[in-house]
């Protein structure tokens, strides 16, 4: 190559650095700029999978790029989760994770869990909450949780509660419930699922279940069960005469919640930018309207907020695995 030649190749490269042409000195697209994965790690049907969608057709059309759910399931929802855990660290591979696969799991599994719910993702929203309420046949004779609580130590290990299975959050939700009543002794009915835990209830197989708001309204309204309490720190919109547990003097929180969570690493300013985008979606009054049909409450926290909760969280349902003696199969 001639001097001159070379001359002008140096300049050549000067100019695309400066103009940011040509490949070797392009700019990375901005965020998003492809799809976007939500993992939904629970089966189709239920509150994971039904937010799941809702979000990804707002979400989509917010920032102009398509968001696609996919269902992973399997062992509580940890199948789907620990697979995200294991992802690209872009931003483009999230999961729904909730109180049972991020809460439970990490006691219910123990060493068997595929990854630290602290240590392998990146937070980046507390997403939404919905509340459990506590029901009873209506035959039981008792209309407040502490006539239910006399009624049940007046009869040791004679009453009986159903769950969608061990070590679910249904169950773990009265085990709070005993615990915080002083360690009530009933007998827990384990099912493969909430329908027929519902329906083992309903047909007075048992005296009590719980279950999410949403899930609890027709049978109430009904008629055909009784609601004892919400498990939360307020009454449920869905159903504002239902008194909280801690308004009838048996204080505990047993709040289901649904979170965003990514794979550890990804950049601070793509987790602004999920967190900006995601929280702006799911305030819209159209999405609200929607999540509220299911009994979801938006919260859109920080990401912060999500690690605080967390923090709270692993520890209290990680005693309430122990309490109960549920080991993941």
């Amino acid at each position: 190559m001639t001097r001159t030649s070379r001359r002008h190749a140096l300049a050549l490269i000067g100019m695309l650095a400066t103009s940011g042409a040509g490949p070797a000195f392009a700019q990375g697209a901005p965020f998003p700029s492809r799809t976007i994965r939500l993992v939904a790690p629970h089966a189709p049907g239920g509150n994971s999978d039904t937010f799941a969608r809702i979000l990804a057709q707002k979400l989509g059309e917010r920032i102009g790029q398509q968001v696609v759910v996919e269902n992973r399931t399997g062992a509580g929802g940890t199948v789907g989760s620990a697979l995200v855990s294991k992802s690209a660290p872009d931003g483009y591979t999230l999961v729904i994770a909730d109180n049972g696969t991020h809460a439970i799991a990490p006691t219910l599994y123990g060493t068997k869990l595929a990854y630290d719910v602290f240590k392998d993702f990146t937070p980046v929203m507390l997403a939404a909450t919905f509340p459990t309420v506590i029901m009873i046949h209506p035959a039981v004779p008792a209309q407040t949780p502490q006539e239910f609580v006399a009624l049940v130590k007046s009869q040791p290990g004679k009453l009986t509660y159903s769950s969608a299975g061990t070590g679910n959050g249904s169950h773990l939700t009265i085990e709070l419930f005993r615990t915080a009543a002083g360690g009530l002794d009933m007998v827990h009915v384990p099912y493969k699922g909430g329908a027929p835990a519902v329906q083992a209830l309903l047909a007075g197989e048992v005296q009590m279940t719980a279950v999410s708001a949403n899930t609890a309204l027709p049978h109430i309204q009904s008629g055909k069960v009784r609601a004892l309490g919400v498990a939360s720190t307020k009454r449920s919109p869905a159903l504002p005469d239902v008194p909280t547990f801690a308004e009838g003097g048996i204080p505990f929180e047993g709040d289901s919640w649904l979170a965003i969570m990514g794979p550890p690493g990804i950049p601070p300013d793509v987790v602004a930018k999920l967190n900006q985008e995601i929280a702006a979606t799911l305030r819209e009054p159209e999405t609200r309207e929607r999540l509220a049909k299911i009994g979801l409450e938006v919260v859109a926290s920080s990401p912060a907020g999500l690690t605080e909760l967390l923090q709270r969280d692993v520890p209290k349902w990680g005693k309430a695995v122990k309490d109960s003696g549920a080991v993941a199969d």
